[in-house]
């Protein structure tokens, strides 16, 4: 009875401690939900690598400026999604993607040569 009893605890402890850190998660992303742009890419490396990402905005390296467009060089908007060939300004040449197990990771433009988002 008494290993019975520890064992249970052992796994009542366990699920709430995985439950309690699932929570967390889904608050965080609730808090952020219609700010992110979310958009689904392809990104093809300078080196010819390709990878899929989840676009979730642009910026410089010190952070994010936009979540759905970026500025080209005429000043113009860029709205996240859209194609077209077009140099964009030094502040937003950082994609901020969502990397492994949700953390954002920088992408800069110069390591890029292509990136096509699907219909």
């Amino acid at each position: 009875m008494k290993i019975r009893s520890f064992a249970s605890r052992i796994a009542a402890i366990a699920s709430v401690c995985l439950v309690g850190s699932a929570g967390a998660s889904s608050i965080a992303a609730q808090d952020s939900e219609g700010h992110l742009s979310s958009l689904h890419a392809r990104v093809t490396m300078a080196d010819g690598t390709s990878r899929a990402i989840t676009l979730q905005g642009v910026g410089c390296s010190a952070g994010i400026c936009s979540r759905v467009r970026a500025t080209d060089v005429k000043a113009d908007s860029v709205w996240l999604g859209s194609e077209r060939r077009t140099s964009i300004v030094a502040g937003n040449r950082v994609l901020y993607v969502q990397g492994r197990f949700g953390r954002p990771q920088k992408l800069d433009l110069a390591s890029l040569t292509k990136i096509d988002f699907p219909n």
